[in-house]
């Protein structure tokens, strides 16, 4: 099997559309003016109905692809993406546009954890830990490019938008063309060991990782959500200077994603620590700002840091979760992620009463001082893990 450039560039796009369904969210106004005799909620719905059939798909995704085959399961992924899509251009009744979204959802659910799971069947070593951190860089990078597209469709009507789904196509050609099966290549991380198919399990590390990773999303929500709020309040910015930063804090994130190999070959098993003291650092910066710039060097540093954390974990995942479960321990991880977004509005609901103020600012101090303690619980696990090593090969 080679594995050359083309093989690599073809496995990392199908993540370019990964997280595009809110892509055209700037839709919801010119929808609402066509879907008169539906309520704004339900027009606004969708926009949020795919990341439920996500959620969904997400957990299935790791029985399905045991069935018939990670790739196969990826391809199935792709087209009902593709078709789910493109629905939306051709019409104007309601009930069908809904249906199509929950069927993008569907789609991306599908392959969302093989997105990262192939890549640990393919790789490993600083490969794989590279390729993991390109993975999130090319999601970041494909939806900064649909959304924008999307925006400027829109001039022309909102139907015409749902063209940016076209990509999957050329997306699902590359992938059918140089991404080998990992079954017919004899690889065993995806749902068989010694050539016999195994149960689908998890552990503790597994899930101590998912609970981290959720913990630590509703927190950096915070930075997504409360930003503006934080700049207006104090007087010192606008909603345009939160969106500006949101924006480079995407693009420096999606640079962190792309250098991750490059930090983890120095920082290695020390990656949580030394990543979640920068997100720490990058809220204390929030939470002291009386200024943009400062406010903008907190954002920055909160979307590096989160850049560093996730694809170390989904590395981690790959590489601690029970023989031939790597797709479902990334499926739980992704459940995880999702619903620590969805659920961060009452964890941030939750900082503001511990910060005992109903000043924005309280909700940042009292985020920098969580994950500090993480921090300092990742770098003490991180050391009883070395010491025991160090033990048993003594």
């Amino acid at each position: 099997m080679k594995k050359g450039w083309l093989m690599k560039f073809s496995l990392l796009s199908i993540s370019l559309v990964l997280t595009s369904a809110g892509a055209i969210s700037g839709n919801i106004p010119a929808m609402a003016k066509t879907f008169t005799n539906e309520p704004l909620s339900s027009v606004e719905m969708l926009t949020t109905i795919p990341a439920l059939m996500v959620v969904i798909f997400v957990l299935l995704s790791s029985f399905i692809a045991k069935k018939i085959g990670s790739k196969q399961t990826v391809v199935l992924g792709l087209i009902i993406a593709l078709v789910s899509g493109l629905v939306p251009v051709f019409s104007t009744d309601f009930t069908i546009v809904l249906i199509s979204r929950a069927g993008l959802g569907v789609g991306f659910g599908l392959f969302n954890s093989l997105a990262v799971s192939m890549i640990s069947g393919f790789f490993d070593g600083d490969t794989r830990a590279q390729l993991i951190g390109f993975q999130s860089a090319f999601q970041g990078l494909g939806t900064a490019i649909m959304t924008y597209v999307a925006g400027q469709l829109l001039k022309t009507n909102w139907h015409v938008t749902f063209w940016i789904y076209a990509i999957i196509l050329p997306i699902l050609v590359l992938f059918i063309l140089f991404v080998p099966s990992p079954e017919k290549e004899g690889l065993q991380a995806q749902t068989k060991v010694s050539g016999k198919p195994v149960k689908q399990s998890t552990n503790a590390q597994v899930i101590g990782y998912v609970l981290f990773l959720f913990v630590v999303l509703v927190i950096y929500m915070a930075a997504q959500v409360k930003l503006a709020l934080l700049l207006t309040t104090n007087g010192y910015g606008s909603a345009t200077d939160a969106a500006n930063i949101i924006s480079i804090m995407s693009i420096g994130g999606m640079l962190a994603g792309f250098a991750f190999g490059a930090v983890f070959k120095v920082v290695r098993q020390y990656t949580i620590p030394f990543s979640v003291v920068l997100m720490a650092i990058g809220f204390l910066c929030l939470a002291l700002a009386n200024n943009v710039i400062l406010a903008g060097f907190g954002g920055i540093l909160t979307g590096i840091s989160f850049s560093l954390f996730v694809p170390y974990l989904f590395n981690q995942v790959s590489i601690v979760s029970p023989a031939g479960s790597a797709t479902l321990s990334t499926s739980l991880l992704l459940v995880g992620s999702n619903l620590g977004s969805s659920m961060s509005p009452y964890g941030l609901a939750l900082l503001s009463k511990l910060s005992g103020t109903t000043a924005v600012n309280g909700i940042f101090m009292v985020g920098s001082i969580i994950l500090a303690a993480m921090a300092v619980i990742g770098f003490i696990f991180v050391l009883s893990r070395r010491n025991k090593q160090v033990l048993k090969e003594n």
